[in-house]
C-alpha cells in the first residue's frame, strides 16, 4: 500500500509540473479577431530574443497596465503604467538610475493618437537628485524651476 501511494504522490507532481509548464507558457505577440493587438508583446533588440527592446500589454489595440523599453544592453529605459488616459513614466540612465518621472496625457481620435506630457515633471541628476520641477499643460511647458 506504501509503495503505490508513492508512485500515486509522484504521478501527481509529474503531471503537475506539465500542467504549470502549460500555463506560465504564454503566447504573445497576438493580433486580435478585428486585427488589433492584445495580449502581451515583447521585442527584442537580437536575433536571439535575449536582449528585450520593450514589453507591453495590449487591449483592444491600445497598451495598458506597465510598458517597459529597455536599452540595447537590456537595462530598462522607460518605464509607463497605463491608468485609464493617465500615463506614470519613469526614464533612466544606463546604470539603472532615475532619470526623470512625470505624468502624461494620451488621447484616441479615429485618425491619431495623441501623447503629450501633463502636470508635474521631476528631473534628477545621476546621483538622483532632484535638481528641476516642471509644470505641464497639455504638453507645454508652463513653469520650471531649479532645485539646489
Amino acid at each position: 500500500m506504501k509503495l503505490s501511494g508513492s508512485i500515486l504522490i509522484i504521478l501527481f507532481l509529474v503531471s503537475l509540473s506539465g500542467t504549470q509548464a502549460q500555463f506560465f507558457s504564454r503566447k504573445t505577440n497576438r493580433f486580435d479577431e478585428n486585427g488589433l493587438k492584445t495580449g502581451r508583446w515583447v521585442s527584442y533588440w537580437d536575433d536571439d530574443h535575449k536582449v528585450p527592446m520593450s514589453k507591453a500589454r495590449y487591449n483592444n489595440g491600445r497598451e495598458c497596465g506597465t510598458s517597459k523599453e529597455y536599452h540595447q544592453n537590456g537595462i530598462i529605459r522607460l518605464k509607463m503604467r497605463f491608468q485609464k488616459k493617465k500615463i506614470r513614466i519613469k526614464y533612466y540612465r544606463e546604470n539603472r538610475k532615475l532619470e526623470q518621472k512625470g505624468w502624461a496625457r494620451i488621447e484616441y481620435n479615429e485618425s491619431d493618437i495623441h501623447f503629450f506630457w501633463h502636470g508635474t515633471w521631476k528631473f534628477f541628476n545621476a546621483d538622483r537628485k532632484l535638481i528641476e520641477i516642471a509644470e505641464y499643460l497639455n504638453g507645454e511647458e508652463k513653469s520650471r524651476r531649479t532645485i539646489y
